[in-house]
């Protein structure tokens, strides 16, 4: 009997492990499907939700002022990435997905400039590096260089040696994606920009293409401007630059440009001790008296090594307190600021001035430009004096509460090769007056990211801490618990 059952007692366990077996493989197969399904959803998801940023640079992440210009996207937005195939800088191409996950007008597309040769000259006449972004809506389009994405800073250490001693810098690299991408998108969704007139009509120089770009990154239109048979300055003017003129503006103007500074205008005036006189340029100077600034004719001359470089001439100014506006704009307060060919500007007592630019209390003004000698003469003044200089003030209100006059004097400040001297110090100066002038902060404060992991020092007492704490500590602890789990269970 017993041999008889045995079989079916076989049976009945082989059933039984048979059906747990069936059970198995199915729960399994369920499993994976529904793994496979979960994976195939969430690949559906935005980058946003899916995707975390576990660089230690933190370069993918996006601040509150960028995730509110894209919650504002109204319109479509493509931003193209300029580069060959297989050649994608996967670090741009990570952050503007996460601006497309954001927003469903947002996309991102990638163009080969191989094969499509003629795409850039369709929305830009720069040249473009390879991994260049242009950002394309209905109603404009914006192109973001390379070398703009990625930037060097230098210490004033570094630039000291440079100037001085010819020694290069190696400065400090920085990621600035966040900040051109989000400039970008803001330039070509806003409805109305900021305009900012250069006017014409008595010699004046001409902004170069660089610095007319510059404008564009500030998101700042720019036109040309003759208000000679005009009754009155254009509504839209934000501001009016009147660029190193070589003849006086008429008298008519000068009350055009007058009224418009009681309205509450802008107006941004260029000299230069070369092309500018008071005496021969009495309107001129009539609009700088106005807001309480004069000028001293001549050539500014330095007496300290410090403030100057080459020629005496070739003032390196005093930068005014980057705690105030405008200069509390400027992205980078740490550079020098090339002035060549500048006469001086003083102020009247009437109003209050806001020293941007200046000298040492060790210079002086020499009235012959005739001269051939660097020597001071006889009637020549001498001490500190202004090479730029602003003046806020109340208005009337028409076009603003108060208006805002900056003189420079010196056009070397908006010159592109001058600018190349000090690594962009003047340009930087410069935007950051024009920003200030036009209220348009959207981007000032989005901080450029540092490329350069700063390591971390280890003492050698700190280093034998850490060894004992791992080699011994830890797992004597692991192992203190391990077998006091095993006496316990083996007492039960």
């Amino acid at each position: 009997m017993n041999n008889a059952s045995s079989p079916a007692k076989k049976n009945g366990i082989n059933k039984k492990y048979l059906k747990i077996g069936t059970f198995s493989i199915t729960m399994t197969v369920v499993v994976i499907a529904v793994v496979v399904v979960v994976n195939l959803l969430v690949g559906e998801l935005p980058s946003t939700y899916t995707k975390y940023d576990m660089s230690a640079l933190n370069l993918y992440s996006i601040g509150d002022e960028t995730k509110a210009v894209i919650d504002s996207v109204e319109d479509d937005v493509v931003f193209y990435i300029v580069a060959q195939r297989g050649s994608e800088d996967s670090t741009i191409e990570e952050l503007l997905d996460r601006y497309a996950a954001m927003n469903s007008h947002i996309s991102v597309k990638k163009v080969d400039p191989v094969t499509n040769p003629t795409f850039i000259e369709q929305y830009t006449s720069k040249q473009l590096s390879q991994n260049s972004v242009i950002a394309v809506s209905g109603k404009r389009s914006y192109a973001v260089d390379y070398n703009e994405i990625y930037t060097t800073t230098y210490s004033d250490e570094e630039l000291y040696y440079y100037y001085y001693y010819g020694q290069m810098p190696t400065g400090t690299p920085y990621f600035n994606g966040e900040l051109c991408f989000t400039t970008a998108l803001d330039y070509v969704t806003r409805n109305d920009l900021p305009k900012a007139y250069m006017l014409t009509g008595h010699g004046e120089t001409a902004l170069s293409e660089t610095y007319l770009e510059y404008f564009t990154a500030e998101n700042i239109e720019t036109a040309e401007l003759s208000i000679l048979t005009l009754d009155s300055l254009p509504d839209d003017a934000t501001a009016v630059i009147i660029n190193n003129p070589t003849s006086d503006i008429s008298a008519a103007e000068e009350e055009k440009l007058s009224a418009y500074l009681d309205e509450g205008g802008n107006i941004i005036l260029i000299t230069g001790a070369l092309t500018y006189n008071s005496k021969s340029m009495p309107n001129l100077s009539a609009l700088a008296k106005k807001v309480g600034l004069e000028s001293v004719d001549g050539l500014v001359m330095e007496t300290s090594q410090n403030n100057y470089t080459m020629y005496p001439h070739y003032l390196l100014p005093n930068i005014g307190s980057t705690s105030t506006e405008p200069l509390s704009l400027m992205s980078n307060s740490k550079v020098y600021v090339l002035a060549n060919a500048a006469h001086g500007i003083i102020s009247d007592g009437t109003h209050n001035v806001n020293p941007l630019l200046s000298t040492t209390s060790g210079a002086y003004v020499k009235s012959d430009l005739t001269s051939t000698s660097y020597e001071k003469a006889d009637g020549d003044i001498s001490g500190m004096v202004y090479i730029g200089a602003s003046v806020t003030d109340s208005a009337d209100g028409t076009r603003g509460d108060s208006y805002k006059f900056v003189w420079f004097s010196s056009p070397a400040l908006v010159d592109a090769s001058t600018d190349s001297w000090v690594s962009g110090g003047d340009s930087s100066m410069f935007m950051a007056v024009s920003g200030w002038m036009c209220e348009n902060k959207i981007n000032l404060s989005i901080m450029a990211k540092q490329l350069q992991v700063e390591s971390l020092t280890v003492t050698a007492a700190q280093s034998s801490i850490w060894s004992i704490i791992v080699v011994f500590i830890i797992p004597l602890t692991v192992f203190a618990l391990g077998f006091a789990v095993w006496w316990k269970r083996r007492k039960a």
